[in-house]
């Protein structure tokens, strides 16, 4: 469909409150693979979920969600059976867009989508790249364990970094160094002016079963924390790699307690999450466990000022208070979320098998979706007036949120 196309349909999809299909069952599902963006009234939204009070209609207003333009970034021929896209992309003060594929390459394109440059790799870039004001780069990592640098405006390499293993998160600059993780259950901290290696910290694989991906990086007051495939998360000095402390967060399980989501602050506490273990917060000097909370299969944490949003396979998305009560949940149709992105009074959650979900963050309402097929495995990016998203089909869409 173009992008022509897909604007009329969205336009004509666009439905009143209330007038949203009404069972789980009914005609929601057959619309989840048109491609179409739907407003749901906040008391029939799609729920899979059975716990909680009711929702209400007016608990929230309502988000204008609109497709801007598409661009394919992956031919369809290099697509495989079920295809998963996993970059996600940043996006500068200039409103310059930059974001990997599996078509092997970083690309950098205007809000109109217009491309400026690319830059090819050896491998596949499924990880956010991070763009830096200050040394005027971009800093990301492929699947063929490089990490690049790259001028922003020029798109000219600038250094390269090798690894034994794969990059999935975007790294994370503090004070010069770039703190990186890799599939090797290691962390990183190199030079982000030369790309010259500083310091490493790494552990033994965990005994037994485990799930697959791995933690990036926080930084929050001086330490930086990552988590390892044997159940642990650490604190880190981010210039040294010296260690401060560790703690076990696998809940006593003897399988899958890997510590693979990457963590958050909200408040005084550094919250992360393994598989088995559920969702914990920490004291970041000590480590000392404030709360913990038994959500299975967590797969992404997201912070705000006041509230920790858990996506899981096993339940969709949970709302949590910083002290770790629960707040709401809500269920996805099918599908594994991405870490949702939060927008002022609304929560974007991407869904591998659905689309995009607008959520009201204060209630878990389902306010709109948009799904163009074949769901989205990456989380949504913000920036400049824009929200950007790439499908597993390998089309970059660039939506208006207002």
């Amino acid at each position: 469909m173009s992008a022509g196309r897909l604007r009329q349909s969205v336009s004509a999809a666009i439905r009143a409150p209330g007038s949203a299909p009404r069972s789980p069952s009914g005609a929601l599902p057959a619309l989840l693979s048109t491609g179409l963006l739907v407003v749901l009234g906040c008391s029939v939204g799609y729920r899979t979920d059975l716990h909680g009070p009711p929702r209400h209609a007016g608990q929230a207003e309502w988000p204008a969600l609109r497709v801007v333009w598409g661009k394919q970034l992956v031919q369809r021929e290099l697509l495989g059976y079920r295809p998963q896209e996993w970059s996600s992309a940043a996006i500068d003060e200039r409103g310059t867009i930059y974001v990997g594929s599996s078509a092997r390459r970083l690309l950098a394109l205007a809000s109109d989508g217009h491309e400026l440059w690319h830059l090819a790799t050896r491998g596949v870039v499924a990880s956010r790249p991070l763009y830096h004001a200050e040394t005027g780069a971009v800093y990301f990592g492929a699947d063929d364990g490089q990490v690049y640098a790259v001028d922003a405006r020029s798109g000219r390499l600038r250094w390269t970094f090798s690894t034994e293993g794969t990059i999935a998160h975007a790294p994370v600059y503090h004070d010069g160094v770039l703190l990186f993780t890799t599939s090797e259950n290691r962390v990183y901290g190199i030079d982000a002016r030369n790309g010259r290696w500083r310091w490493q910290y790494d552990r033994e694989p965990g005994d037994g079963f485990g799930m697959q991906g791995f933690a990036g990086v926080l930084v929050h007051d001086n330490l930086a924390f990552t988590g390892f495939s044997d159940g642990m998360l650490v604190a880190l000095r981010p210039g040294s790699g010296a260690l401060v402390w560790t703690r076990s967060l696998s809940g006593g399980a003897e399988r899958f307690v890997d510590v693979d989501v990457t963590p958050v602050a909200v408040g005084g506490a550094v919250v992360a999450a393994s598989h088995s273990g559920g969702v914990y917060a920490l004291a970041p000097e000590t480590g000392a466990v404030q709360w913990q909370l038994p959500i299975e299969g967590v797969v992404g944490l997201t912070a705000t000022a006041r509230r920790v949003f858990v996506s899981s396979v096993a339940v969709g998305v949970v709302a949590l208070n910083g002290l770790g009560r629960e707040l709401w949940r809500q269920g996805l149709p099918s599908g594994v979320p991405a870490a949702v992105l939060a927008l002022g009074p609304y929560l974007l959650v991407t869904g591998t098998e659905t689309g995009l979900f607008v959520v009201a963050a204060e209630s878990g309402d389902l306010l709109q979706y948009f799904d163009p097929g074949h769901g989205f495995s990456a989380p949504a990016s913000a920036g400049s007036g824009l929200v950007v998203v790439l499908s597993n089909l390998g089309r970059l869409y660039a939506l208006d949120f207002t």
